[in-house]
C-alpha cells in the first residue's frame, strides 16, 4: 500500500508551485492530475521538475470532461496519451470518468457507452491499469454514480476502478461496505473526508469513519494506492489560505493514514 498526493490540489496555481507544496511534505509520491495547471506542460520539462523535487508519479488522472472536450479531445485520445505519459514516469494507474456530453459532439448516453467500450478495450493493457471511477449519485446522472449498476459493469467485464470515498459518501453509501463490495477490482483509492454535502475535505475535517476505513484496507490486505485528493482552491471545501497551511493540511492527512495503519493490528 503506497500513499500518494494528487496534484489536483490546485488548478489556479502554476504547476511548479503545486509540486513545491507537495515536495515539502514527507510523501514523495504523486498522482498527476492533468487539470488546467498541468495539461499543457511539456512532458520532458515536467520530468525534470518532478525529478528535481525527488517526486515519483504513481498514477495519472486524465483531464476532466469540461477541459478535454472543450478542446475536442476524446477519452480515447487521452487514454492513449496517458499511457504514453505513464511509460515516461513508470506510473501504474490511469484514472478516467469522461461521461458528460455538454462540451462534446455526443450525447451523455453516447459518451457513457463510449466510456464502457474504452474501459473494456484498454482493460488488458500490459503497462498500466486503466481505471474508471465511481462518481456522486445524481438523478439522471451517470451510471458511475449508481453503485449496483457500476458493480455489475465492472464485475461482468473485469474492469479495474479508482474508488473515491467522498463520491461514495455523497451518494449515501457506506465507504467501508462499498470498498469491500469492489475490493477485488480496486487499484487506487481517492481518499478525502466529507461533511454536509461537501466533498474532498482534509482527513479529520469531516464525518467519515476514516480510521475504520483505513484499518479495513489493512485487514483486507489492500495492495493498491491511497491517493489523497483534496481541493484547496474551493474555500467552501477547505479553508486553506496560503501554501504553509496547505503543507500542514497535507502532512496532517499523511500522518493520519500512517498512524492508523501502524495502530491497526
Amino acid at each position: 500500500m503506497e500513499i500518494s498526493i494528487s496534484t489536483g490540489l490546485y488548478y489556479k496555481k502554476e504547476y511548479k508551485e503545486i509540486l513545491d507544496i507537495i515536495a515539502k511534505t514527507t510523501c514523495k509520491n504523486i498522482e498527476l492530475f492533468l487539470n488546467q495547471a498541468f495539461i499543457d506542460v511539456d512532458i520532458n520539462e515536467l520530468k525534470i521538475e518532478v525529478s528535481k523535487r525527488n517526486l515519483n508519479i504513481l498514477s495519472i488522472h486524465m483531464p476532466l470532461e469540461f477541459i478535454a472536450f472543450s478542446r475536442k479531445e476524446s477519452e480515447n485520445y487521452w487514454i492513449n496519451k496517458s499511457i504514453e505519459i505513464a511509460k515516461v514516469f513508470g506510473a501504474k494507474v490511469i484514472v478516467s470518468h469522461m461521461v458528460m456530453g455538454e462540451y462534446f459532439d455526443y450525447t451523455e448516453e453516447g459518451l457513457e457507452e463510449l466510456h464502457k467500450q474504452n474501459m473494456i478495450h484498454f482493460k488488458n493493457n500490459d503497462d498500466v491499469y486503466v481505471t474508471t471511477e465511481n462518481l456522486p449519485y445524481l438523478v439522471n446522472g451517470s451510471f458511475l454514480g449508481r453503485i449496483d449498476e457500476l458493480f455489475e459493469f465492472v464485475n461482468e467485464n473485469n474492469i479495474n476502478i479508482t474508488f473515491d470515498t467522498t463520491h461514495c459518501a455523497f451518494s449515501g453509501y457506506s465507504i467501508i461496505k462499498t470498498f469491500k463490495k469492489f475490493r477485488n477490482v480496486i487499484k487506487n483509492i481517492h481518499l478525502s473526508d466529507f461533511a454536509n454535502g461537501i466533498e474532498h475535505k482534509v482527513l479529520g475535517d469531516g464525518d467519515l469513519p476514516l480510521q475504520e476505513f483505513i484499518s479495513a484496507l489493512k485487514n483486507e490486505n489492500y495492495e493498491g494506492f491511497i491517493t489523497l485528493e483534496f481541493d484547496f482552491d474551493n474555500k467552501k471545501r477547505n479553508n486553506i489560505t496560503d501554501n504553509e497551511q496547505a503543507i500542514d493540511a497535507l502532512q496532517k492527512s499523511i500522518n493520519f493514514v500512517i498512524e492508523t495503519l501502524n495502530n491497526t493490528k
